[in-house]
C-alpha cells in the first residue's frame, strides 16, 4: 500500500523561485556577452535552448499544480502570505527549521553570485576588445 506523501509545512516563498529563475536568465543572458565566431555561438545557442526548456517545463508544472491542489498531499488552497510576513516564519528544511529571511538569502547567494561575476566578466570582455 502506497504512504501518503508529507509536504513540508513552511514552504518557501513563490517569490524566492521567481527571483532565482530571473538571476538564472541574467545569467545566461551575461554568457551571451562571451559570443565570437565559430562554435561559441552555437554551444551558447544549446545551453539558452535548454536552459529555456527547463524553466518552462517546470513553469508549466507549477502552473498545473497551482491550478489543481491535491489536498491528500497537503497542498494549501487559499492565498499566500506577503513576503514580509513569509520571511519571518521558520520554514523547514532538509537541515532542519530555518528563519525564511536566512533561508532566502542562502538560496539566492550562489546564483546570485555567478550572475553578477559572469555580468561583470562580460562588461570587461566588451569594453576591453577581443584578441
Amino acid at each position: 500500500m502506497r504512504q501518503p506523501v508529507h509536504r513540508m509545512q513552511g514552504e518557501f516563498h513563490p517569490g524566492v523561485f521567481k527571483a532565482v529563475v530571473v538571476l538564472a536568465a541574467l545569467y545566461v543572458l551575461a554568457a551571451w556577452g562571451f559570443a565570437g565566431r565559430g562554435i561559441t555561438d552555437m554551444m551558447l545557442a544549446v545551453v539558452s535552448g535548454f536552459f529555456l526548456l527547463s524553466v518552462g517545463l517546470v513553469a508549466l508544472l507549477w502552473q498545473t499544480r497551482r491550478r489543481n491542489p491535491r489536498t491528500d498531499l497537503g497542498d494549501r488552497v487559499g492565498q499566500l502570505d506577503s513576503f514580509g510576513n513569509w520571511a519571518c516564519r521558520d520554514v523547514e528544511t532538509s537541515t532542519g527549521p530555518v528563519r525564511g529571511s536566512t533561508a532566502t538569502i542562502e538560496t539566492l547567494l550562489p546564483i546570485a553570485a555567478v550572475a553578477v561575476g559572469m555580468v561583470a566578466l562580460a562588461i570587461v570582455v566588451h569594453f576591453a576588445g577581443r584578441p
